[in-house]
């Protein structure tokens, strides 16, 4: 193998002309809630959450939005549990509003198939620039398939379940694989936006899916290693989900708190309802007094 690196001459006069020109990086726009989501190709970004806790809605959220925002994107959707045509009804589900269940029922009134005939129009500026991976569903074909599209933007969904090289490998081993081929295709300009399961947590009641954290990611220390950003999807139990960062390898810690509406596969800004919403509807409490004039 020949060796392979570079000066610190080149490398400084390299950056330092590029510092000069003043280009910013490419960064990817998102709108609400996502919007402070820092999107860039190069970066391997990885989202975590129990099954069935929105990590599919939210991805294809983020992976519309980005193209129809985003001329320059170019998407590939690799996803090994759910068809093409099912992530479709749930991205026409948000865009109209329809409950997801009409959609797939087909039992749509004239209003409803309306909305979804106009929510189907706004997305053909970017239908060229979407692409959805059939079988086989290996980071091989991942790969080959995202270089033949010419993507920029990867979307897998989930880690788990993908394979690299020789299947005999243990979970851990495929992980292991298939994070450092990501990390090449970062490497080659695109950003990948990466679904993973999550083990669940020992606790004094059992197993649950509390209390996750960095070490929750199941299979292989290397995702939270390999990764540029890991973030948690958790549900606080009254229809909201909070994005909580775990590690961001290139700037702040921040959640993004936000209200999932499943009926809809939407994702909307988390709403702060003051304490005095509802003042004028509930009865006044009897007045008492504290003989130390502080709170009762």
């Amino acid at each position: 193998m020949r060796p392979a690196f570079i000066t610190g001459s080149a490398l400084f006069g390299t950056w330092f002309a590029e510092l000069e020109r003043g280009e910013p990086p490419v960064r990817f726009a998102l709108p609400s809630p996502f919007a402070s989501l820092d999107i860039r190709p190069g970066r391997m970004m990885l989202f975590g959450g129990p099954p069935g806790g929105g990590k599919t809605a939210a991805l294809m959220q983020i992976g519309i939005d980005l193209l129809r925002m985003n001329d320059a994107a170019r998407l590939l959707v690799a996803n090994v549990e759910m068809s093409p045509v099912l992530l479709f009804e749930r991205v026409a589900s948000r865009l109209s509003g329809v409950p997801l269940t009409t959609i797939a029922d087909r039992t749509l009134t004239t209003d409803e198939r309306e909305r979804v005939r106009v929510a189907v129009a706004s997305l053909e500026p970017i239908a060229a620039r979407l692409a959805f991976l059939n079988a086989p569903y290996t980071l091989e074909h991942v790969v080959s398939a995202g270089m033949a599209f010419g993507a920029n933007a990867m979307i897998l969904d989930y880690i788990q379940r993908f394979t690299v090289g020789n299947d005999a490998k243990t979970q851990r081993e495929q992980i292991d694989s298939a994070v450092s081929v990501l990390r090449r295709v970062c490497d080659a300009g695109a950003v990948v936006l990466v679904a993973a399961a999550v083990s669940r947590q020992k606790g004094n009641t059992g197993s649950t899916y509390s209390g996750l954290n960095l070490a929750s990611f199941r299979g292989s220390s290397e995702l939270e290693f390999g990764c540029d950003s890991a973030t948690l999807l958790i549900d606080d139990g009254a229809g909201g989900i909070t994005f909580q960062c775990e590690k961001n390898r290139f700037g702040a810690v921040t959640d993004i708190r936000t209200a999932f509406d499943p009926t809809r596969q939407t994702f909307a800004p988390h709403v702060e309802v003051s304490g005095l919403a509802n003042f004028d509807a509930t009865e006044p409490a009897r007045a008492t007094r504290n003989p130390k004039g502080g709170r009762p």
